[in-house]
Order: C-alpha cells, then structure tokens, then sequence
C-alpha cells in the first residue's frame, strides 16, 4: 500500500471512529446541559455552536454526518436546533440519550422564561420594563425580518416557488384563506409541477390524509387547559419551515382566535424568548404562562416538543429513504415556500405594536442591517439590543 492510499484509509478511519464514538452518560448530559444555558441567539447561532463542539472539538461526529442529520432536521416542522440535539443523543446512547439531551437542550431556557414571565406579569406595567421593551421589541423585528429574508432564499430555488410565496401572502393577507390550507395547496400544486399530474393522481389522497387527518383530533373540550393543549400539539406537529413558522400557529390561535393576549404582548414574549437561552419556540412557554399561570406553560412547553421528540426519535431509521423520496421533498418545497409568505403576513400584524416611533423604526432597520448584510451573529443583536433596552430604561429613570 502506497504512502497516498494509507493517508485516506486513515482519514476514513477517523471518520468512521468519529461517528462511532460512544462518549459516556454523564458526558452527554453535562454537554447538553451545558448547551442548554448558552444556546442564545435562534436556530442559526445555535447549530453553528453545535458543530463547533461536536465536529470540530469533541469529534463525536464527522462534517459529512452532521450535514445530513441538519438536512434531515430541516425537513421536519418544529425547531432544527432541538431536532439536532435530540438525533445526536439518540446515536450516543439511544432512545434514552435523545430524550436526555432534548430535555437538558429545553429546560434551562423553560425554567428561565418561567421566572420572567411571572415577573412580566407582576411588574410589566412598570415603565422601567416598557422602556427596555422599547428598544428590544423592534430589534426582534428586524431580527424576523432578516429570518425571512434568509428562509426566502433557502426556499425559493425556482420561478413556480416564488409565485406560490406571493400567492400565499396575498391569499392570506387579502383573502383571508386559512393559513393551513394555503400550505397543504402550495405542497400539492408544487407536486403537480415536479412530478406530473398522472403521479399526483396516485399520491394526492395520501398527502392530504397525512395533513388533514391531524383535524380528526378536533378538540371536544372547551376547557382553557385543554385549548392551550391543542393549540401548541398542532404548533408542534405543523410548523414547517422552522421556530418562525410556529409564531403564525400562536399568533392565528393565541391572539386573533380565542384573544388571550394582544399582538403586542406576543411581541413581548418573542423578544424574552430571544434575549434567552433555549429554543426560539419558548415564547410559547410564555404565552402558556399569560394564559394559565404554570400549568399552562408547562402544557405549552410540553406540547410544543413532544412532537420533534416523536418525529426524530421514530424518523432516525427512515432518514435517507425521506429525504431521497421525490415526492415528499416537492411537496415540502412548496410548503417551504408558501411557509415565508404566511410567516410575512403575520409580521405584519405585529409591526404597530414595535415600531411606535421613528428611533423604534430605526432600532428595528439596524438590526435588519446587521444580520442581513454585515452578517453579525443573531444572539450578539440580541443581547445588544437587551443591553440597550436596560441602558434606554435607566436612563429614563434617573432622568
């Protein structure tokens, strides 16, 4: 064997070690829970930290692995960051390993928002907490803002995508279509372009049945506890396209259906869940809390979850069969695509509630700014315009 051919039969080596290496119990629950105090900043700054420390530092898997597992991740709904976690505590120790690091990834950031809620309740009238959302709220906006101008590009890879993108905004925001049936459209009409009518035929009745069978589960309580329940499992199970797309879920159920709370409280519970560690989707466990006190931000939270639980911890076997079926992967393209135009729409509805001042549109443009185009990490804007909100409010106080 040449010097050449021994070199890649060692890198291959590495690799596959790489892959198979089995780091201990307490390993894996002390790195999650590690990750989750510092996972501040969303689903990008997230999975960059990530890779750093299993990839490049702890070597528990090699860059090929963690590329397809964040591709297979990314086809799910729910949160990619969570997803990833939960994937790779399932190759380290199993169903036991997934399930530790999804929660150790969740309950830091949960605990957290817990405790700021109920001080958002109790003290969230104080003008000191409304001059630090001052600064922060429209920060956050830009920070969605440039989200959706990051999942357009990621979506939109064809003219026929970008039509259905201003399709479902306009269907949504002018029209008044229900969000969940402008997505199970976008899929279906996306199918027909890419596959062909006469395969569409064969495939449609199973498609809509995977989507519309989750309305046979309509609740048939009218308790408060029992709403936010199927509110945040349906949040969980449908929100395609990522942690933003959960915010139309909420703000649809939450805000315009049964009025629990205004646009701009949402908007308020968006900016802690940002400013704090854990998943972006733990505004919900905000919202749980404003609703019920702590039994509804521990259903929100458990509901919101479970699902990307169920959907890694049972897919992890399917997922090259997933992601090389044509057929799924044209409907979730369209999906993908019409997810931006829904997630724009709602932003919309949330802008009066952030941008109530010239400096507010300012705030919110800087952010935009800073993410989009000087490409400055999520979390660093985030606890920068924290910051910013504490200094604005102390300023005003001593003024």
């Amino acid at each position: 064997m040449n010097r050449e051919s021994k070199i890649v039969t060692a890198g291959q080596q590495s690799d596959s070690d790489a892959d198979h290496q089995m780091p201990s119990w307490r390993e894996v629950f002390l790195y999650f829970l590690f990750l989750g105090f510092v996972n501040v900043g969303g689903p990008v700054a997230q999975i960059t930290m990530m890779f750093n420390h299993m990839v490049e530092k702890r070597q528990w898997l090699t860059k090929d692995r963690f590329v397809k597992i964040m591709a297979f991740c990314h086809m799910l709904p729910g949160p990619e960051a969570l997803q990833l976690a939960i994937y790779v505590g399932y190759l380290k120790r199993k169903v036991w390993g997934g399930i530790l690091a999804g929660l150790t990834f969740i309950m830091p950031g949960a605990v957290v928002m817990i405790v700021l809620s109920w001080l958002y309740v109790k003290y969230g009238q104080l003008p000191q907490v409304n001059n630090a959302l001052y600064v922060l709220k429209p920060a956050v906006l830009g920070i969605i803002a440039a989200g959706i101008i990051k999942l357009g590009r990621a979506s939109i890879r064809n003219f026929f995508l970008a039509l259905l993108l201003i399709a479902a905004f306009v269907g949504m925001r002018f029209a008044g279509i229900n969000f969940l049936l402008i997505l199970l459209i976008a899929g279906l009409l996306n199918l027909l372009i890419e596959e062909g009518w006469p395969l569409l035929k064969n495939t449609a009745p199973t498609l809509p049945a995977a989507i519309g069978g989750i309305g046979l589960l309509v609740p048939f309580g009218d308790s408060r506890l029992f709403q936010i329940a199927w509110l945040f499992l349906k949040t969980g199970l449908l929100s395609f396209g990522g942690a933003y797309a959960s915010l139309v879920f909420v703000q649809r159920g939450a805000v315009a259906q049964y009025h629990w709370l205004s646009d701009g409280q949402l908007l308020d519970g968006v900016a802690l869940s940002v400013a704090t560690p854990g998943p972006f989707m733990l505004f919900t466990t905000f919202v749980g809390y404003l609703v019920s006190g702590i039994a509804g931000a521990v259903l929100a939270t458990f509901f919101v979850f479970f699902p990307s639980f169920v959907f890694v911890l049972v897919g992890v076997h399917y997922i090259e069969k997933v992601r090389e079926n044509r057929r799924i992967q044209a409907f979730l393209a369209g999906v993908s695509a019409a997810v931006v135009g829904v997630i724009a729409v709602v932003s919309l509805d949330l802008i009066p509630q952030a941008l109530v001042d010239w400096p507010a549109v300012g705030i919110a443009i800087a952010a935009f700014l800073l993410i989009a185009l000087l490409k400055r990490d999520v979390a660093l804007v985030a606890i920068g315009a924290m910051f910013g909100g504490i200094i604005y409010s102390t300023i005003r106080v001593l003024a």
